[in-house]
């Protein structure tokens, strides 16, 4: 299941798997009167624009020590990617889906640990959703207290959040989670996608 494409993911699938066109959102935009976001229609391949997902979410308050908040003690906030686009010192959003209970999921960690310590600082931010818990039998959708204990067991520092719309969903199967894209946030064009365990690393670097 490590480092597999979009299309080796839809063939192993078969007839029960990916429809071969891409799916499309058509309606007009639907963002509250007044909301600085791009228009519809939204894609969900690369080269398409992301629609503007809502999370409820935890990240190090601004003006906190890197590294030393524990993310239990943080009340969920709403965020959604629209927040993003309106930061003029946000030029990329690296956004991963992940599941507690998904073991490439976790062993890629350490890289997003490593390349939201490098990135950070050059217009990245990092949000991960976490869609489900810790139970792949009941494939239950996660909780406060599973995003806490994502936090602390990966020690990580980035935004986090649950989807209480399960609008990832509609980018990758979760059975091939991670999934990792990269938006531009200056028109929230999905520039990069990937469904599977990799190093972000490289990826970063070639839109630096």
């Amino acid at each position: 299941m490590r480092k597999i494409s979009v299309l080796s993911f839809c063939l192993s699938l078969g007839v029960f798997g990916c429809s071969n066109a891409p799916h499309v959102d058509t309606t007009p935009n639907q963002m509250e009167e007044g909301q600085d976001y791009p228009p519809g229609p939204y894609g969900y391949v690369t080269g398409t624009v992301m629609q503007n997902i809502k999370f409820l979410g935890k990240s190090d308050p601004a003006g906190a020590t890197a590294g030393a908040m524990d993310y239990s003690t943080l009340p969920l906030a709403p965020v959604s990617l629209g927040d993003f686009h309106k930061d003029p010192n946000v030029k990329y959003v690296v956004l991963s889906g992940v599941a507690g209970w998904c073991t490439p999921c976790n062993d890629e960690q350490p890289t997003v640990v490593a390349a939201s310590k490098k990135y950070e600082a050059l217009g990245f931010r990092f949000f991960e959703a976490l869609i489900q818990g810790y139970n792949h039998t009941t494939g239950a959708p996660a909780t406060e207290n599973d995003l806490n204990k994502w936090q602390h067991a990966h020690s990580l520092h980035v935004g986090l959040g649950l989807d209480p719309e399960d609008k990832i969903h509609e980018y990758a199967d979760i059975a091939a989670f991670p999934l990792n894209m990269v938006v531009r946030t200056s028109d929230m064009q999905i520039v990069f996608m990937q469904v599977g365990e990799m190093d972000l690393d490289p990826i970063l670097a070639s839109f630096h």
